[in-house]
């Protein structure tokens, strides 16, 4: 990689912009989320914002001085996979997450619009995805057209970041400690090896852990893809509440695999259930792994077991990521990730009750996990999109 990573405001950033990791079962809901908005507006084409987000991001590196070899780095260091030329005008990619290890949503069509813009970015070239392997091909194939010009730079405001207050040092804080040593799991999170190896280092380019594959995903991207989706929903009609649960979801999805397969874990187990002496640790068990992400830094306000969850999220990458790019709104209900985690968070402990370890399949998703018998409801009241210092996420049953 070009720079190495940064660690301030719970955020991770590498070459001034943020990352933090999601799994592929997210990349797949949240990117099937934006293709909903196919027709809802003339000349709007969700698969060209998809394409036209990573190229924009990736000009930006160019333009901070990243080389060519540099980008190549981190592709496979952020787990998307390994690009390979193939030709002059012909790119590969023989190990791709956007090609492999998502899954396919809908119809069967070329889907790998996040390597296509990333490429485009790098490279400065128009690119078209030409074989993938959702068609049916053996790899992802990328043909490089012509020269494009220069992006605008979206992220055009100064993030407010805050300070983070210690656990349970807030007035409303309505819980005492524990003794789950945050500090410990999050040092002991960093000395994992999360990150895609080359084919030289043995690897191809994959991040497969906690029974998911990875990405430490470019923050600006799902925000980016996320917030104008919505936007225009809610323009062509669609009641906000509606646009914004399709992409809730994809934060309830993730909180199953990720969170489930964290917490089914040899290394949780072994790390931090010894910790814990009651359901509430466990619940501050996962949260420090969560503040280990870059997601920002969360906070446990209130636990009332089987009844109550509420969290406070400090530089969320969501709140943060909305204020780089727009204007203080008046709206709270934003922080679509943060909203569908910390449901799906209390889903795991008093819905299922992941202490039991439950088999995580997809079946068991679906007819369990996020059937509507005991689904919590989720609100979120306080939004640093909305000017508040935090986010705040309140589910209860």
């Amino acid at each position: 990689m070009s720079q190495l990573p940064e660690y301030l405001h719970g955020q991770t950033f590498i070459g001034g912009l943020n990352h933090v990791f999601h799994c592929n079962h997210y990349n797949a809901h949240l990117q099937m989320a934006v293709l909903l908005g196919e027709g809802m507006e003339e000349g709007f084409d969700p698969r060209h914002l998809l394409h036209d987000s990573a190229a924009l991001l990736v000009h930006l590196l160019r333009q901070r001085g990243y080389s060519r070899a540099d980008l190549e780095s981190e592709f496979t260091h952020c787990g998307f996979g390994v690009l390979r030329q193939a030709g002059p005008t012909r790119v590969e990619t023989p190990s791709s997450h956007y090609g492999q290890a998502t899954y396919l949503l809908g119809r069967a069509e070329k889907g790998c619009f996040f390597n296509a813009g990333f490429l485009e970015g790098m490279t400065g070239r128009a690119t078209v995805e030409t074989q993938c392997r959702h068609e049916g091909a053996t790899l992802d194939s990328f043909e490089l057209g012509h020269e494009t010009t220069a992006p605008a730079n979206p992220l055009i405001n100064t993030p407010p970041f805050t300070p983070v207050p210690a656990r349970f040092d807030f007035a409303d804080c309505e819980i005492s400690g524990t003794p789950v040593d945050e500090g410990r799991i999050i040092s002991t999170v960093a000395t994992l090896p999360l990150y895609g190896r080359s084919p030289e280092e043995g690897g191809d380019g994959l991040i497969p852990a906690f029974g998911v594959v990875l990405t430490n995903h470019y923050a600006d991207y799902y925000n980016l893809i996320s917030y104008e989706s919505y936007w225009r929903m809610v323009q062509a009609g669609i009641p906000a509440d509606l646009a914004g649960e399709a992409f809730e979801q994809c934060g309830h999805v993730c909180a199953f695999n990720t969170f489930g397969g964290i917490m089914e874990s040899p290394e949780f187990h072994g790390l931090v259930v010894p910790m814990c002496q009651s359901v509430e640790d466990w619940v501050h068990g996962m949260v420090a792994v969560i503040n280990a992400l870059g997601w920002g830094t969360w906070r446990v306000e209130r636990i009332v077991p089987g009844q109550e969850l509420v969290i406070r999220i400090y530089n969320s990458y969501e709140g943060i990521g909305y204020r780089r790019l727009y204007p203080q709104t008046g709206e709270c209900q934003l922080s679509f990730l943060a909203m569908g985690a910390v449901r799906g968070l209390a889903h795991l402990f008093w819905k299922v009750d992941i202490r039991d370890r439950p088999t995580l399949t997809e079946d068991f998703y679906f007819n369990v996990f996020n059937d509507q018998k005991g689904r919590w409801n989720i609100k979120q009241t306080h939004a640093i999109a909305a000017g508040d210092e935090y986010d705040r996420i309140v589910t209860w049953r």
